[in-house]
């Protein structure tokens, strides 16, 4: 393949790779119109514009066959989605692209690098364990229907609330609390892009000298979660003994913004490595509606599980 030709995204080749993602995933679900694909949600523009230098496409005869992405959570490099043309699978363009994605990821110097991938399809694992991934725990990727009478627990506000003299010291809280998870995890990104969007909302929970947790909140045209639903990108609460109770109060503000944005479905996922959070969701009425495996890198962490350990009260969309 001496005519591929791999490069980094650029502003005009996102309405192709937008198509690209969409059919991909939508051939692979078994859509009945792959472009159809999570309706007027998307990732393509929300990822190129919170991380620009990991995005990626492949080019052939000038045509573009492929898109990827890196999301940077400041430690933590989670790569994906990756799709290719479907007129273009398996002629290896996916492993040339990970050829570059996962140089950049190593560039970067990510302590854990991981992935959300699909348990059934041995062929994705088996590409993934070649770049040293290894399986982990499942994911579950869990909803729940939105009682609309769900008011805002007095804890809790919004990051679009805030005077902007208010926010810098906000997005240390959020620093710090994400490294209480793990050691320089940062979504200071997600909530930036979030906000310079407009589609969703971050949701905090505590007090600005004593924030105990935060949720980055997507819905809207345009986001990850699209009109109908909202989705919980990536939530987490300070470890202690008060979690349990803090990540409820959390959730609970999280279906409040739902609500709010008059939707009626809540999506929120959680490693199950990560038990008493996961017990915590079931317990609140959230129900798998699809698995996914996560696969991870790890370097200088023994424990070889990142942050999908007992204890830890997060929620995280790697999608």
């Amino acid at each position: 393949m001496s005519n591929l030709v791999i490069r980094q995204m650029s502003q005009e080749d996102l309405a192709d790779a937008d198509r690209i993602n969409r059919v991909a995933f939508g051939t692979f679900f078994g859509l009945e119109a792959p472009s159809a694909f999570r309706g007027d949600g998307e990732v393509v523009a929300g990822r190129f514009s919170t991380n620009p230098e990991g995005a990626f496409v492949a080019e052939m005869d000038g045509r573009q066959v492929a898109c990827g992405f890196v999301m940077d959570w400041g430690s933590v490099g989670i790569l994906g989605p990756l799709t290719v043309d479907v007129d273009a699978w398996g002629r290896g363009i996916g492993r040339a692209m990970l050829d570059e994605m996962t140089r950049y990821m190593n560039s970067r110097g990510f302590s854990l690098q991981g992935l959300f991938t699909h348990p059934q399809s041995a062929t994705h694992i088996r590409l993934y364990e070649a770049y040293g991934f290894r399986m982990k725990r499942i994911t579950a990727v869990m909803d729940r229907t939105v009682r609309p009478e769900t008011g805002m627990p007095p804890t809790a506000r919004l990051f679009s609330e805030l005077a902007a003299s208010e926010r810098p010291a906000v997005l240390d809280a959020c620093r710090s609390i994400a490294g209480s998870v793990y050691r320089g995890l940062d979504l200071t990104g997600e909530i930036m892009s979030i906000d310079r969007a407009g589609f969703g909302d971050t949701v905090l929970l505590g007090p600005d000298t004593a924030m105990t947790g935060f949720a980055c909140c997507h819905q809207g045209r345009g986001s990850e979660a699209g009109s109908p639903q909202t989705l919980v990108k990536f939530a987490a609460i300070r470890p202690g003994e008060n979690a349990p109770a803090e990540f409820e109060a959390l959730m609970t503000a999280c279906e409040a913004f739902a609500a709010l944005r008059s939707t009626n479905r809540l999506v929120a996922g959680t490693n199950t490595g990560r038990a008493e959070c996961y017990e915590a969701m079931l317990g609140m009425g959230f129900r798998s509606w699809m698995n996914g495996i996560a696969m991870l890198k790890t370097a200088g962490d023994d424990r070889g599980d990142g942050y999908n350990v007992p204890g830890i009260f997060a929620v995280d969309d790697w999608r």
